[in-house]
């Protein structure tokens, strides 16, 4: 997005418009993200609630939920598209002075001034606000490679980890990741290495690990985690990993805050229809190209999942060439910490897949189709689904893989944008 520069009368009908000014009465609270705050360390991110009346703001400044840290009072005022804010009371009282704008996903306030060397602080949400496991969720910005899912980087205070003979019950049976030497499991149950994690406290530095958890889960575990005494902190995991998802507003697959059955089957139907028949993501009719959607169903795991085999050319799936691809598509719905309020994501998997060479038009019989066991063919198929859904939902999708894949000539790339952040002035 492109920053604002208007006249103060075009400022005043921004902020307006932004709901950034309040009625003469009051303004329902906002949560905002606040960073270059350094209150709640080591977390990069505090939030702040605010409530406007009569251009009075009162509010609170808390650490991400489930923080046994008291929040901070907020108090000031918001005229003409200033905000005058005050950062608890007393001798422990900080002000700042902040201006309006907008910049890449975010309505922001930045500070008026800044002090070269200091980091400045922001206050920024989308439009219409965060998810609640956004505001549980951010991630560490010095250690972080874009997963936003499927785990948490836990931090424990090195002193009470070394004086902690045993795992407490609330973290012994979390699965850490690890990195096996040959083979074997790729997880571990904390307790069991709960001896080598105090060895590596007693140098006196703070121990970090990856611990994986179900997709959706996420944001519960971490307000669980941070009532831990030995905890310091818990935020988006650290490690890298497979990860890919569309954002989509909600309401295209949801009734209020539920994800409807009937809406996801049709969603999923027409947008594969979409992209398996070759049409452009902006158009509004299928292409030329023959597939099949066979078997597909709705009813999920641990909620609606749409589920099918599909069956499309390679020039559709993945932007290949010469073949069919026969593969079981899931995509599951969940509310992610890359969310806002009104959008969720879809998470593809792709699993069972198979090929045939192409001989025309038509679809191969499934007998004629053989195992695929190529991993960077599922990343192609992966890539192109979530890119494919945001470029035409024009929205935003995210994509990572550890597998030897290249996007192919013509592929829509994935921002990656994380959305407890704001973009750099120059990246609008």
């Amino acid at each position: 997005m492109r920053n604002l520069l208007v006249s103060r009368a075009g400022r005043l009908a921004l902020v307006a418009a932004l709901g950034l000014l309040a009625p003469a009465t009051a303004w329902a609270t906002d949560r905002y993200m606040a960073t270059g705050l350094p209150f709640f360390d080591p977390y990069h991110v505090a939030i702040a609630s605010m409530d406007v009346a009569d251009g009075k703001v009162t509010g609170t400044l808390a650490a991400p939920v489930g923080d046994p840290r008291p929040a901070l009072p907020l108090s000031g005022t918001l005229a003409n598209g200033v905000l005058t804010l005050t950062v608890g009371q007393g001798a422990e009282a900080y002000r700042f002075v902040f201006s309006e704008n907008e910049r890449g996903l975010h309505r922001i306030f930045e500070e008026t001034t800044s002090i070269p060397g200091i980091d400045s602080v922001t206050l920024f949400r989308p439009p219409a606000g965060f998810s609640e496991p956004a505001l549980a969720l951010q991630h560490d910005p010095e250690d972080w490679c874009g997963r936003v899912y499927g785990g948490l980087s836990v931090t424990f205070r090195a002193k009470d980890l070394a004086a902690a003979a045993e795992a407490p019950a609330a973290v012994a049976d979390l699965d850490l990741v690890v990195v096996p030497q040959q083979g074997g499991p790729a997880r571990q149950k904390l307790k069991d290495a709960w001896s080598r994690l105090r060895l590596v406290a007693r140098g006196g530095d703070d121990v970090s690990v990856d611990i994986a958890v179900p997709v959706g889960s996420e944001a519960r575990h971490a307000e669980d985690l941070r009532r831990v005494p030995q905890v310091a902190a818990v935020m988006l995991p650290a490690l890298c990993g497979e990860m890919a998802l569309a954002t989509i507003p909600r309401a295209r697959v949801a009734e209020a805050d539920k994800v409807s059955e009937a809406k996801l089957k049709s969603y999923a139907e027409a947008m594969l229809a979409r992209l398996l028949s070759g049409a452009a993501p902006e158009a509004s009719a299928a292409g030329p190209r023959k597939f099949r959607i066979a078997g597909a169903v709705v009813p999920g795991v641990s909620g609606p999942a749409f589920k099918a085999t599909v069956t499309g050319e390679a020039e559709a799936t993945r932007l290949g060439k010469g073949t069919f691809d026969q593969f079981t598509l899931t995509l599951e719905p969940v509310v992610t910490p890359d969310d806002a309020a009104d959008t969720l994501s879809l998470i593809p998997t792709v699993t069972d897949l198979k090929s045939a060479r192409k001989a025309g038009p038509q679809p191969p019989a499934d007998a004629a189709f053989r195992p695929a066991d190529d991993s960077s063919q599922v990343a192609g198929i992966t890539q192109r689904m979530v890119s494919f859904i945001a470029a035409a939902e024009g929205t935003r999708c995210a994509f990572l893989t550890q597998t030897a894949f290249d996007e192919p000539d013509g592929a829509i790339s994935c921002t990656n944008i994380a959305l407890d952040d704001v973009s750099h002035p120059d990246d609008n």
